[in-house]
């Protein structure tokens, strides 16, 4: 069985022991993971608040900090939540905690999953590659906004199970699956996150994140530990 929660509430209705968690926030803290990675990171740690992440680098000083709270950079952090921001960065051998409003909450929110991956519009199709050859059953946690329904994550939820078969999909997974189907990339533009980020001097990110399979890593994360790393 695949299936979409809706919004982050509908986590807690699943039994997640022996599903795969794909947690998507398309703007932009999976994105801009991936984005990290290609500059070279060595891993993320996600936390929900930035106290947390103050204190890891408070242990270890190498550490990198990530993140935003509403859409800008969270003061005292190295980075924002911009992916541009990596892009720009040698990462080699850097290790990042990132902290961020909804993303980095919905990654906990799977932490009870057999495994949970990263996905973004930019590494569907590579992300749906991964959940075929596991051949698992799979949660999509759509990171949303605030708690509320998000556009651009549920139809890149529609678009990862446009590439799997679809005889075991949940209602959850039909209905991204339909809004992929009725609403164009470009409509995305025009969602309420994308209209933010817009609105505080965002496009280059907006554009950034609203390429399509341009990119071709898929980020695990280990609850566990609390790293996460390319597979």
């Amino acid at each position: 069985m695949m299936d979409v929660a809706l919004v982050p509430s509908q986590v807690a209705k699943y039994n997640l022991t022996k599903k795969i968690a794909v947690v998507i926030d398309v703007l932009r803290f999976s994105t801009s993971v991936s984005a990290a990675f290609q500059a070279g990171a060595e891993a993320f740690y996600p936390v929900e608040d930035p106290s947390q992440a103050f204190a890891l680098k408070k242990e270890d000083p190498n550490l990198l900090l990530a993140g935003e709270r509403r859409a800008l950079k969270i003061p005292g952090f190295d980075f924002g939540n911009s992916p541009l921001e990596h892009l720009q960065e040698d990462h080699r051998g850097k290790r990042i905690v990132f902290c961020t409003t909804n993303g980095t909450r919905a990654v906990h929110l799977g932490a009870k999953a057999k495994k949970v991956v990263l996905a973004s519009i930019r590494t569907a199709r590579a992300v749906a590659q991964f959940l075929k050859a596991e051949g698992q059953e799979v949660l999509f946690i759509p990171a949303g906004t605030g708690g509320r329904f998000s556009l651009e994550d549920i139809w890149c939820a529609g678009q990862i199970l446009s590439h799997l078969p679809g005889p075991s999909f949940g209602d959850g997974a039909r209905a991204a699956q339909a809004i992929f189907e009725a609403i164009s990339l470009s409509e995305l533009e025009n969602s309420e996150h994308a209209r933010n980020l817009v609105r505080l001097g965002f496009q280059n990110d907006l554009s950034y994140c609203l390429k399509k399979d341009a990119d071709s890593n898929v980020v695990l994360w280990d609850s566990k530990s609390g790293w996460g790393r390319l597979a």
